[in-house]
């Protein structure tokens, strides 16, 4: 009866449903959560109806392993190191990490110039939801590509020296390093108008990073004024750190970078996902206005 029934469960004159309620604080990250897995499981969708991309993307540094590790062989090996298998296998995994960002700046860059990102913008989900989804998606493509990596590794006869543990610990320094790249490249996505134009900016920035560190080369063999720069290359930090969670030799140096790599192979990423990851959501929500 309309004495008991309360009022906010009454309908509308002429039987139309109310409003509907707005989502409470507990029910909002739900729901952000729910719309991430469904988008990530749109992004791994897209990925393998085109594999064009994360195909090259994954053999290349395979390709680049076996050329190096075969080719080069111990010719490239600093003094004192016994197996260059040990010494380039690590390099190589932070390299692929660095590169992925050029695939995330494409991909948001890309879904921005097509309608279907204006309809995604237009429904009722957190623009989280929409950049967690890339990120998400790019992270589970990392991880098939350091397990791949890992496996051509133990191929060419590359080992681990220092546990299971002291490995998963380094897996992890190479995926935050990654995680935070793609923050970045999320990013430059929003920010650059077209998929070309992030090729022409971001493969000649990566390049120039990942030959001016200590990933191929000790610091002791540049030029004294090149030293430091590599030596304070974060990819060296992130390289340096890894070769020691593995138990792989690296380069001798007394320099502060190299002493204190796993501080800056983890600081560095965090501060950098700290500034870029709200700058980010930011954009994504002025390009939604």
């Amino acid at each position: 009866m309309s004495a008991t029934t309360p009022v906010g469960d009454r309908h509308r004159p002429g039987g139309g449903e109310g409003p509907p309620r707005r989502l409470t604080r507990g029910r909002r990250p739900r729901k952000t959560a729910a719309d991430t897995l469904v988008l990530t499981r749109r992004n791994l969708r897209h990925m393998v109806r085109d594999p064009f991309e994360p195909v090259i993307a994954i053999t290349m540094p395979v390709v680049m392993v076996l050329l190096f590790g075969y080719v080069f062989g111990n010719v490239m090996a600093p003094p004192g190191t016994e197996s260059y298998q040990e010494f380039l296998v690590p390099a190589m995994l932070a390299m692929v990490m660095l590169y992925g960002i050029g695939g995330t700046a494409s991909g948001i860059a890309r879904d921005t110039s097509r309608d279907v990102m204006n309809r995604f913008r237009s429904m009722p989900m957190s623009p989280v939801a929409l950049l967690g989804a890339r990120a998400l998606a790019d992270m589970t493509r990392a991880c098939l590509e350091v397990v791949l990596l890992l496996l051509v590794g133990f191929a060419m006869g590359w080992r681990f020296e220092d546990g299971g543990g002291e490995a998963l610990a380094a897996v992890g320094v190479l995926l935050l390093f990654r995680l935070s790249l793609v923050w970045l490249g999320v990013l430059m996505g929003l920010v650059l108008p077209t998929p070309d134009s992030v090729s022409m900016i971001v493969y000649p920035l990566t390049f120039p990073l990942s030959m001016l560190s200590t990933s191929f080369l000790p610091s002791t063999a540049m030029p004294s004024w090149l030293a430091p720069v590599a030596e304070w290359n974060p990819l060296s930090a992130v390289v340096t750190a890894t070769r020691d969670l593995f138990g792989n030799p690296s380069p001798p140096s007394d320099a502060w970078p190299a002493e204190n790599a796993l501080l800056l192979a983890v600081a560095v990423p965090v501060a950098l996902m700290a500034l870029v990851t709200p700058l980010a959501v930011r954009r994504f929500r002025r390009l939604s206005r």
